[in-house]
């Protein structure tokens, strides 16, 4: 429990500083992190800095199905549909909803990629089309943990007598374009592709020397174009439910008294963050029903006591056991079309 911790506030820690850091034995946590990376109960990603890559916005959507068509017709329909857009890179589907997130250069890549949905789930696909409903936020308008980030939520899971992670507030994001080259780029691709990959494995795919690729990983981490991150796979310890909460606020109280005096719950037990003055969604995954519940009356009173909703929140809970990704947190097809494209 306490390695899983230590991955998912820092996925740079090495065993040596786990190790210090919560008084166990070095080759103990080193046995450990393998166990985990060998079951699946952990993964690694380098998330990239999309609004680094020329991206304005990244976009929620969320949408309702016909009960009537078969469960896994709809989930079938929806996989094919993303393994068509690559701007998709997190999304779950299952008992009557569709829930993705999407990055774009643009809001006129946003309406090609809406309308390519609408022309996917046209003829036989019809049936199994969500009506959906989409919250675009720019990054120079909004604020967001653009880095998945599940600390919080595996601390209060585990009750260990730790110290609760560090706060990450909402952070807003400036759009620049790539200074790569083209060795850079190959190179980001295979990082994001092969996140545990070593210098050694990258200078063999991209065709450079192992000194060059080292010098490339630097700059892409230290420019902050790839950031390292531990992600659970929390249904394996039992979690049940994966909640959307998309809400729509009142401009009568400022965005930033807002964000300084809400509960710091909202944030800090969603894993995937996005936030502007009249529009936010967060994302939780809820080991069970009752928590659930729980949460969301505690979580909820200072908005209603407030009067800060302009209309009710939509609350949306999948069952982890009956849902299926879409993607998870695969990055890979966006960069990808991104880079090739410029």
């Amino acid at each position: 429990m306490m390695v899983i911790l230590g991955l998912s506030e820092d996925a740079n820690r090495t065993d040596a500083e786990i190790a210090e850091a919560y008084g166990m034995n070095k080759g103990t946590v080193a046995s450990v992190r393998r166990r985990l990376l060998d079951s699946g109960a952990v993964y690694f990603v380098n998330v990239p800095s999309f609004n680094k890559l020329g991206c304005e916005l990244t976009a929620f959507h969320i949408g309702t199905t016909d009960p009537g068509v078969p469960s896994d017709t709809k989930a079938n329909n929806y996989i094919e549909f993303c393994d068509r857009a690559p701007s998709v890179f997190h999304g779950m589907v299952g008992g009557g909803h569709v829930s993705f997130f999407t990055v774009f250069r643009n809001a006129t890549e946003l309406e090609s990629f809406l309308q390519e949905h609408n022309r996917f789930f046209s003829g036989a696909r019809r049936p199994s089309k969500a009506k959906l409903d989409t919250a675009m936020f720019p990054y120079a308008l909004s604020r967001g943990t653009y880095v998945p980030n599940f600390a919080p939520i595996v601390h209060r899971f585990f009750q260990l007598d730790l110290p609760p992670p560090k706060s990450r507030p909402l952070t807003s994001e400036t759009v620049t374009e790539p200074d790569l080259s083209e060795n850079e780029k190959h190179t980001l691709l295979e990082m994001v592709a092969n996140p545990l990959f070593s210098d050694r494995q990258l200078a063999s795919n991209v065709k450079l020397s192992r000194q060059a690729v080292t010098r490339i990983r630097r700059k892409l981490f230290e420019g902050g174009y790839l950031t390292r991150v531990c992600i659970p796979r929390l249904y394996k310890w039992g979690f049940e439910i994966y909640a959307v909460s998309h809400s729509k606020f009142s401009m009568d109280l400022r965005w930033d008294i807002r964000q300084k005096s809400q509960p710091k719950d909202v944030t800090e037990i969603s894993f995937l963050s996005l936030s502007k003055a009249d529009e936010a969604v967060t994302n939780h995954m809820i080991s069970k029903y009752q928590e659930y519940a729980e949460s969301l009356e505690s979580m909820l009173g200072w908005f209603h006591t407030m009067k800060v909703f302009d209309e009710s929140p939509r609350m949306t809970v999948f069952s982890l056991e009956r849902c299926t990704e879409l993607r998870s947190f695969d990055f890979l097809p966006a960069v990808r079309n991104l880079l090739q494209d410029k």
